[in-house]
């Protein structure tokens, strides 16, 4: 058997470390600033401290929330860093880079393709029919808007954490090039070796 050359390798294990480091630190920090802009905000409007008696009440919303976005996230992500466009040692900056955004984009369309489903299914505070029975459009361009916006803002929220973890696990595999597939065998002893001669 063939060891398969470090130009085509495709590193599942390292891929698996790099999406889970993004996907704690992503979830940090989108709980944290779910709960902060929460407490800032009802601190501003009571003009006292006693918005800190809402950070238990925001943190039990934001994580239902930011797992509903990230966990569909962090697996588009794996699987672009795995099979869609893997990060190989052996490729340069600009390209990691590139390939850290499409994995952006697969961990996008995932995640917007649940946040939809999610969203008809649930029952919405707006009702979709008109008098007449038929179907308001601006019903759709609530949803579609609605999208987009959590699109855009999972977006902006990850990209960078998303580039941080394509670079770490570039630079890794960079160093480590008997990591994985890339593991050379060491040659067995020999009897002159044993002997010492």
């Amino acid at each position: 058997m063939t060891p398969t050359p470090p130009d085509t390798a495709r590193h599942p294990a390292a891929a698996a470390v790099a999406t889970l480091v993004f996907f704690v630190v992503a979830l940090v920090v989108t709980v944290l600033d779910g709960v902060s802009g929460v407490v800032y905000t009802q601190g501003q409007t009571l003009k006292s401290l006693d918005g800190f008696e809402y950070a238990l009440p925001a943190l039990g919303a934001a994580l239902p929330f930011a797992l509903w976005q990230l966990v569909p996230m962090a697996v588009g992500v794996f699987l672009s860093f795995w099979l869609v466009a893997p990060i190989r040692p052996g490729q340069r900056v600009g390209g990691v880079v590139l390939r850290t955004l499409v994995a952006v984009l697969v961990g996008l369309v995932l995640a917007v393709a649940v946040e939809a489903v999610r969203l008809t299914a649930s029952d919405l505070p707006v009702n979709p029919y008109t008098q007449g029975g038929a179907v308001d459009n601006r019903y759709y361009i609530l949803v579609v808007g609605g999208l987009a916006n959590d699109a855009w803002r999972l977006f902006a929220g990850t990209f960078a954490i998303v580039v941080a973890a394509g670079l770490a696990l570039w630079g890794w595999l960079h160093t480590r090039p008997t990591f994985g597939p890339l593991r050379t065998p060491t040659p067995a002893p020999t009897r002159a070796d044993a002997d010492g001669f």
